[in-house]
C-alpha cells in the first residue's frame, strides 16, 4: 500500500511568505502571496512540479491535499 506524505502549509500574513513542509523538509516558496487559498494553490503546483509528487499522488496538482495551518 502506498504511503501519504504529510505535506503542510504555514502561511504568515504579515509578510505573506509560505513555507511548505512535506516528507520531513522544509522549502520557502519563492513569491508572496496575497492569501492562505493563493499560497495553497502555489504549494499544490510546486509540490507537483518540484518534489516528484507528480505520478505518485494524484493525477492533477490541485488533488494533492496540503493541510494549511
Amino acid at each position: 500500500m502506498e504511503q501519504h506524505a504529510n505535506i503542510q502549509l504555514h502561511f504568515d500574513v504579515l509578510s505573506c511568505r509560505a513555507l511548505l513542509s512535506c516528507e520531513g523538509k522544509d522549502y520557502v516558496l519563492p513569491d508572496t502571496y496575497p492569501s492562505k487559498e493563493a499560497a495553497q494553490a502555489a504549494a499544490q503546483k510546486f509540490a507537483w512540479e518540484k518534489l516528484g509528487l507528480k505520478s505518485r499522488r494524484a493525477s492533477k496538482a490541485s488533488d494533492l491535499a496540503i493541510w494549511l495551518r
